[in-house]
């Protein structure tokens, strides 16, 4: 039950039409309670219009928690590559990855959470859908740091190193993170890349 003093997410987050509208709502409430846990009047009342709005714009719970993992992908990868500092070192690529992700996640925790902790207890089809889809578009930027900044030395084990610690931090990440944790990580993994040279 939603307190009258929280806010509801359509207040919280901005939206430009009701169908986004619709979304926001949905993705707090999914992430609350994933897939099989939430119900479209929970819904309803995140996203602020009523259960015929909901049917009207995406025609069935599956279709909308399918568009919601879908767009607020786009959303995070988008936001994501905007912080990036590609002109700079690839450690310095690495490093500002790290940031960005920790971003996102501080200030959209709910997305984050529907992304990468509630996505595989979502139905089968939906979850491999999204994981083949979608799944390696955050690896791809580390691909792209590589390209860019190719090391001088061990380039294969410093990027298996690399795509493993992103992946350890992004799990981290799913549940709550203790302050400092983004730094700990990065600073493992430039240990590990200065034992190669």
């Amino acid at each position: 039950m939603i307190d009258s003093v929280q806010k509801v997410a359509w207040q919280i987050y901005p939206w430009r039409d009701s169908r986004e509208r619709i979304l926001v709502g949905a993705t707090v409430a999914f992430s609350r309670k994933g897939f099989y846990g939430t119900s479209v009047r929970e819904i309803s009342v995140e996203a602020g219009l009523e259960q015929p709005s909901i049917y009207h714009h995406f025609g069935s719970k599956e279709n909308l928690y399918w568009a919601c993992l879908r767009s607020t992908h786009l959303y995070m990868i988008r936001n994501i590559r905007r912080r990036i500092a590609t002109e700079r070192s690839l450690a310095d690529e690495i490093r500002s990855m790290f940031r960005a992700i920790s971003w996102f996640q501080r200030d959209f925790p709910e997305f984050f959470r529907l992304l990468f902790a509630l996505v595989y207890s979502s139905p089968l089809e939906i979850a491999d859908r999204y994981t083949s889809l979608y799944a390696a578009d955050l690896f791809r930027l580390v691909d792209r740091a590589f390209d860019r900044h190719p090391p001088q030395t061990a380039r294969l084990e410093k990027y298996s190193l690399t795509i493993h610690t992103l992946f350890s931090f992004i799990l981290a990440h799913t549940g709550r993170v203790p302050r400092g944790e983004r730094i700990l990580y990065y600073r493992s993994l430039r240990l590990l890349y200065a034992k190669l040279c």
